[in-house]
């Protein structure tokens, strides 16, 4: 996994995509940023993001990992404590 740099994009860029060789591109804080028109250029909207490459194996344990319900994990191991005797 690379770090988050700063990418531009001419169009909305999704939040993840395959991008070839069993790498995926991840994005993140995406927005939209209107450049004013110049003397030589017309204006434009582009997209910056923080993006970084993964793999997929990467990339499937991390959205696992958000998939994770926090409340429902600490009550499961609460029921857990308590059928054992220990709470």
């Amino acid at each position: 996994m690379t770090d988050w740099k700063q990418e531009i994009c001419a169009e909305m860029p999704p939040e993840s995509e395959p991008v070839g060789g069993g790498k995926i591109i991840q994005r993140r804080n995406i927005t939209q940023r209107n450049v004013e028109a110049t003397d030589i250029m017309p204006g434009y909207s582009e997209y910056v993001c923080e993006c970084r490459f993964m793999t997929e194996d990467e990339f499937n344990m991390l959205k696992s990992i958000e998939d994770i319900d926090t409340a429902d994990a600490i009550d499961a191991y609460t029921e857990q404590l308590i059928e054992e005797g220990v709470l």
